[in-house]
């Protein structure tokens, strides 16, 4: 419950931090589609820095940033705005299940 109430209210410089298994290029790759799906637009998709920006459809700007560590890749999840519809979260869960799989 908590969990659902932080996730509505605005509260800056609040990351979602993990880690999970794969290059980080495939987990921006993956986490574009996932993002897309859940209808946000990609403004900026890097790659080579390991970033991607997208607009919400509803809300902010969301920025995932992938760092690579040996076999597996340090994901942050940063919300600007509000997220409504609890892209970030989801996002989350998409790629954690994703890089265990």
């Amino acid at each position: 419950m908590l969990d659902r109430l932080a996730d509505l209210l605005p509260w800056p410089g609040r990351a979602r931090r993990f880690d999970v298994s794969g290059a980080p290029a495939d987990v921006l790759l993956q986490g574009s589609f996932v993002l897309r799906g859940l209808g946000a637009v990609i403004s900026r998709l890097d790659l080579d820095g390991g970033t991607l920006e997208a607009r919400l459809a509803v809300g902010g700007v969301l920025r995932l940033r992938v760092e690579a560590d040996d076999d597996r890749s340090h994901v942050a999840i940063d919300v600007q705005g509000r997220d409504w519809g609890g892209v970030a979260r989801v996002l989350a869960r998409e790629l954690t299940q994703a890089g265990s799989a």
